[in-house]
């Protein structure tokens, strides 16, 4: 008796199965996968596409956003970033970095130097409103530096966080100067 519940059951749970998978609105229903359809069947832009057309897209938008990067997600801002910064923080170390723009994504690399040392580092970041927020992170990857510059007047000033790698925090303030790529 206890076999041919179980066998009933499991041959209920199938034919539900098949039922659901044969009923063309089933894929429908749920919201999330409607949305994901929906931006499936978007129009693609071309590969010469600008960021700012793309930047639009409604699908890339969700996904920059799914993705936990919302920052991206902008629309591409008036501010030219791309070019050589210096950033002089106020507990004395020196951050020189070439960043790139396509649109509000930022990035590139430079070095950081105290008065006894100087090494390699890489930038990535994003502008966002009259903020450019990036993070610094050196070779020997022992802290990441948040920084935070209001780029809406000179000279450029802002703030930053040093998270080191025994879990401590430094905090000052910075001033940068920028000079464009030509």
């Amino acid at each position: 008796m206890k076999t041919i519940f179980m066998l009933l059951f499991v041959l209920s749970c199938l034919f539900s199965a098949a039922m659901a998978q044969s009923n063309p609105h089933y894929m429908t229903t749920d919201p999330a996968l409607s949305e994901m359809l929906t931006s499936i069947n978007m129009p693609r832009h071309t590969a010469n596409a600008s960021f700012a057309t793309v930047s639009a897209d409604p699908a890339i938008r969700e996904m920059l956003i799914s993705m936990d990067m919302p920052r991206y997600a902008a629309n591409v801002p008036v501010e030219i970033i791309s070019g050589s910064w210096q950033i002089g923080l106020s507990e004395g170390e020196n951050i020189h970095l070439t960043l790139q723009q396509s649109g509000s994504a930022i990035f590139g690399k430079g070095t950081i130097s105290t008065s006894t040392l100087s090494q390699e580092a890489f930038a990535s970041g994003s502008i966002s409103g009259s903020s450019l927020n990036l993070e610094v992170l050196p070779e020997n990857a022992t802290e990441l530096y948040a920084i935070s510059i209001d780029i809406t007047r000179l000279p450029y000033k802002g703030t930053y966080v040093v998270f080191l790698a025994d879990s401590g925090l430094q905090t000052g303030t910075i001033t940068a100067s920028m000079n464009a790529s030509a």
